[in-house]
C-alpha cells in the first residue's frame, strides 16, 4: 500500500496490523532490569511464554527444566526439591544453607528449598539463566536463576474455566476472572488451580504413594495512580497436602511383591506418610517514570512457609527409620531501582536491596529398636554383634533380637528423639551494572557488593526415656543424634563482591554474538553441629562464556547457541553421614572442580500451521583430580551429581484446518536425560541410564476459538525410570529408590470468556 502526500492537502489512511503467521515472535524478558527481546541479550537464556506453556500443559517445575538446556529439576515432593543449573545442585534443607541456584517471582527471592515450589499457572513468561547471575539477582544466584513472571490485572474484561479428570483418580480445575474496577484507574485479577491425583505406587501398609493435592491462589491488583507510574500488588497461597513419597528399599521385596522400585511397597506408617505445606507471600511493585530516560522501581516483599513432612527412611514395613520434617523459614526484602535509557549510547541501572529471614528445621526420628538394631547389625559386624536381617524371610519385620547384647539393655519398640537446627539472616547490597554501545560493539560491566550477618544454631535434646543403642554409634543417651547440652550457636558477619563484564557484537540482520565473564559465589555457611561450630569458605565459580543468537529466513526460525567453562574453588557438597557422633547432615569442602558445555535450541514458524522447536545441551562437570594445593581429592575426577552429560527436547506444534465443527491441534514432544549419578561419590548402583520420555497434547478448538476439549498424556509408553536414589537410607547401606510416574492421561474441558 502507497500513501502519497501533497503539501497544504490533508490526506488519511487506516492501517490495519495483522500478526504474521510465519513469523516467530520475539519474546520480550526482563533479565537486564528493562523489557527487551531475548535475542538482544547477551546471555544464555532461555524464556517461554503462556503459549509454549499451555501447549506442553508445563505446570511444575520438573515438567518445565526438561525443555530448559542445562537444567535439571528433581521433585521428591513439593517441600524437597532439587534445583540444578549446568552441574550445580541447590537441594539442602538446611535452614542456615544459602542455595546455589535462584529462584525468583516477579523479582522475589523464593529460594530457600522447601519454600521454592509453586506451581505455574497464569503466567506472563518463565525466564531461565545461566550461568553466575549475582550483579542481576543476588547472593544466592551462583550458578543461574530461574524467575517466574506472573500475570497482572489489566484493563479488559477476560476470563477462563478448565475442568479435568485422568487416571490415578485425577481431578483437575484452573481458572482465572480479570475485571476493570475503576475505569483506566483500577484492575483486579484473582486466578487458581486445583489438581489432586492418587499416588501410582500402592503401599501395601495403607494408602498410596507418589501421588498429588496442590490448591494455589493468587489475587493482584493493578493501580494506575498518575499517568507515569504503575503499582502492582499481588498476593500467592499455596497449599500442598499430598500422599507420602515411596523411598523404597530395593533389598527387601514387600510381602508378595518385588523389589523394584516401580511396584508395590510396604512402607511403615502406612497412610500417615505425606506432606502438609502451606507458602503464602505479599508483593507490591512500584514503576515511576522519573523522566523519559529513568525509571524508579520498589520491590517489597514478605513470605512464609510451613512444611511438615512424614517419611520412611529405610524403605521397608520395618519401623527402623520412621521420620518427619518440619521446617517454616519467614522473609522480607526491599529492592530500591533506577534504570537508565534514552536511546543513545549508555544505558544501565543501580539500587540497593535488603533482606531479612529466620528459619528452623526440625527432624523427629522414631524407631522401634528391635529394628533399628537389625539395621546396624551390618555396620557393627567387627564389634562382636551377630547379624540380623532388618527383614525376615516371611517378609516381615525381624523382631528377634530383643536384648542389646553388648549392654544387656532391653530394646525398646518405640524411641523418640530429634534433632533442630536455626538460622537467621541479615543482609544488604548494592550494585550497578552499564552498558555502553559504539556503533555495533556493546561492552557490560557489572558488580554488586554484599554484607550478611548471620547468627545459626544447632540443637538436640537428650530423649525423653533414654535409647539402648546410643553406645553403638557415640549418641549416649539418644540413639542417633548426639545431644547438644543446650543449644549451640555460630555467627558471621561477612563482604563480598561479584561482578560480570560481556563484550557483544551486533552483526546485522537479526545476528548478536558475544562473550562473557563472570564470578559467581555461593554465601559463607557457619556450620553448626554437636561436634563443631565452623565456618566454611564462599564456594566461588569463575565463568567464560560465548554464544550466538538470532534470526534466519524472515524471522521464521529463531536460534541461540553457547558454549561455556567453569573453575569452581572451595566446591561444597552436602552429604548424611554416620560419624562418631551419630548421624550428621553436614556440608564438606570437596575441594576444586571444573565444568564444561555447550547448549543451544531452534524453534521454527514453518507455515501457518506447524511449528518445531529443539532443544539440546552437553555438560561436563567433574571434581579435579587434586586440589588447589596438589592433594589428590576424595571424589576425583567423579561427575557431579543429578547431571547429565547428555539432555535434549525436540517437538512441534500442528494445528489443522479450520472447519465449521472448529480446529484440531497436536503437539507431541520426546526428551531425553542422559545417564546421572544420583551421589558426587557416583556409586554405579545409585545411578540411572538415560531415558526417553514421550509426551502430548491433543484436542478440538470449537469454532468460536473458545472452547477447548483437550486430552494430555505424560510418559506415554510408560519408560521407566528413577526420581532419586540412595537418599537417607543410603547412609545405613539401604539405599533407597523413588520411581518416576508412568503414563498420566487426562482429559481438560476449557472455555474463555
Amino acid at each position: 500500500m502507497r500513501v502519497s502526500l501533497a503539501a497544504g492537502q490533508p490526506a488519511r489512511a487506516d492501517f490495519v496490523l495483522r500478526r504474521s503467521t510465519t513469523t516467530l515472535q520475539s519474546i520480550a524478558v526482563t533479565a537486564n532490569k528493562r523489557a527487551e527481546s531475548i535475542l538482544e541479550v547477551p546471555a544464555s537464556i532461555t524464556a517461554y511464554a503462556t503459549e509454549f506453556l499451555e501447549k506442553q500443559s508445563i505446570q511444575q517445575f520438573d515438567q518445565l527444566s526438561a525443555y530448559v538446556p542445562g537444567l535439571n529439576v528433581q521433585l521428591q515432593s513439593p517441600n524437597n526439591p532439587g534445583f540444578v543449573i549446568r552441574g550445580i545442585t541447590s537441594d539442602d534443607g538446611t535452614s542456615y544453607v544459602e542455595p546455589r541456584v535462584s529462584v525468583f517471582q516477579d523479582g522475589v527471592s523464593i529460594s530457600k528449598s522447601r519454600g521454592s515450589v509453586v506451581e505455574l499457572f497464569d503466567l506472563e513468561r518463565v525466564e531461565v539463566l545461566k550461568g553466575p547471575q549475582g550483579t542481576l539477582f543476588g547472593r544466592g544466584a551462583q550458578i543461574g536463576a530461574v524467575h517466574v513472571i506472573q500475570n497482572k490485572a489489566v484493563n479488559r474484561r477476560e476470563g477462563f474455566a478448565s475442568v479435568g479428570s485422568g487416571n490415578y483418580n485425577e481431578v483437575y480445575a484452573n481458572g482465572m476472572v480479570n475485571r476493570p474496577l475503576l475505569d483506566g484507574k483500577l484492575f483486579g485479577r484473582v486466578a487458581a488451580i486445583y489438581n489432586k491425583r492418587d499416588g501410582f505406587i500402592d503401599n501395601t501398609a495403607g494408602g498410596t504413594l507418589n501421588g498429588k493435592q496442590t490448591a494455589a491462589m493468587r489475587a493482584s491488583l493493578r493501580w494506575l495512580p498518575s499517568a507515569t507510574a504503575t503499582v502492582d500488588i499481588i498476593a500467592n497461597f499455596q497449599h500442598d497436602d499430598s500422599p507420602g513419597t515411596s523411598f523404597k528399599s530395593v533389598l527387601y521385596a514387600p510381602v508378595g511383591g518385588t523389589r523394584t522400585p516401580f511396584r508395590s511397597a510396604a512402607l511403615g506408617g502406612g497412610d500417615s506418610l505425606g506432606i502438609n505445606r502451606q507458602v503464602g507471600g505479599l508483593t507490591v511493585l512500584w514503576n515511576q517514570q522519573l523522566s523519559s530516560s529513568v525509571q524508579f522501581t520498589s520491590v517489597t516483599a514478605g513470605r512464609r512457609f510451613y512444611s511438615d513432612e512424614a517419611f520412611d527412611a529405610d524403605g521397608t514395613l520395618a519401623s527402623a527409620l520412621q521420620f518427619s520434617e518440619v521446617a517454616e523459614g519467614t522473609q522480607a526484602s526491599q529492592e530500591f531501582r533506577l534504570a537508565y535509557d534514552r536511546g543513545g549510547r549508555l544505558s544501565g541501572f543501580a539500587g540497593v536491596s535488603g533482606f531479612w529471614e529466620r528459619g528452623s528445621q526440625r527432624v523427629p526420628f522414631q524407631t522401634d529398636e528391635r529394628s533399628f538394631f537389625a539395621l546396624l547389625s551390618p555396620l557393627l559386624g567387627g564389634s562382636g554383634v551377630p547379624f540380623v536381617p532388618l527383614i525376615g524371610a516371611d517378609g516381615q519385620p525381624n523382631l528377634s533380637v530383643t536384648t542389646n547384647p553388648l549392654t544387656r539393655q532391653p530394646l525398646k519398640t518405640d524411641h523418640v528423639e530429634q534433632y533442630q537446627n536455626f538460622g537467621e539472616t541479615r543482609a544488604a547490597e548494592v550494585f550497578a551494572d552499564a552498558t555502553y554501545t559504539v556503533q555495533r560493539l556493546s561492552l557490560t560491566a557489572g558488580l554488586r557488593g554484599t554484607y550478611e550477618d548471620v547468627d545459626n544454631g544447632y540443637e538436640v535434646q537428650n530423649s525423653t526415656t533414654p535409647g539402648s543403642l546410643g553406645v553403638l554409634l557415640g549418641a549416649g543417651r539418644n540413639n542417633l543424634f548426639a545431644p547438644t547440652n543446650g543449644r549451640k550457636s555460630g555467627t558471621g558477619a561477612f563482604r563480598s563482591a561479584v561482578g560480570r563484564g560481556i563484550a557483544s557484537y551486533d552483526f546485522g540482520r537479526g545476528f548478536l554474538g558475544y562473550v562473557s565473564y563472570a564470578k559467581g559465589r555461593r554465601p559463607n555457611v557457619v556450620q553448626v553441629t554437636a561436634a563443631t561450630v565452623r565456618t566454611l569458605s564462599d564456594e566461588r565459580v569463575y565463568s567464560t562464556e560465548a554464544g550466538l543468537k538470532g534470526q534466519l529466513l524472515g524471522g521464521r526460525v529463531q536460534f541461540d547457541a553457547s558454549a561455556y567453562q567453569y573453575d569452581y574453588r572451595n566446591f561444597q557438597t552436602s552429604i548424611t553421614r554416620l560419624t562418631a557422633t551419630g548421624l550428621v547432615n553436614e556440608t564438606l569442602d570437596a575441594g576444586s572442580a571444573k565444568a564444561n558445555g555447550v547448549e543451544g535450541s531452534i524453534r521454527m514458524q514453518v507455515n501457518p500451521s506447524f511449528a518445531p522447536f529443539i532443544t539440546y545441551g552437553y555438560t561436563d562437570a567433574q571434581f579435579d583430580s587434586t586440589d588447589v594445593n596438589g592433594n589428590r581429592q576424595a571424589r576425583a575426577n567423579n561427575r557431579f551429581r543429578l547431571t547429565p552429560m547428555h539432555s535434549y527436547a525436540a517437538g512441534f506444534t500442528l494445528d489443522g484446518k479450520l472447519t465449521r465443527l472448529g480446529q484440531g491441534f497436536v503437539s507431541p514432544n520426546m526428551t531425553y536425560r542422559g545417564k546421572i549419578y544420583f551421589e558426587d561419590t557416583n556409586l554405579p548402583n545409585i545411578a540411572e541410564v538415560g531415558t526417553f520420555l514421550f509426551n502430548a497434547r491433543a484436542g478440538w478448538r470449537l469454532k468460536d476459538q473458545r472452547t477447548e476439549i483437550t486430552l494430555i498424556g505424560r510418559n506415554l509408553f510408560s519408560e521407566p525410570y528413577i526420581i532419586d536414589a540412595g537418599n537417607t537410607g543410603g547412609a545405613f547401606g539401604i539405599p533407597t529408590f523413588i520411581a518416576g510416574a508412568p503414563r498420566l492421561v487426562s482429559v481438560q474441558v476449557s472455555r474463555r470468556f
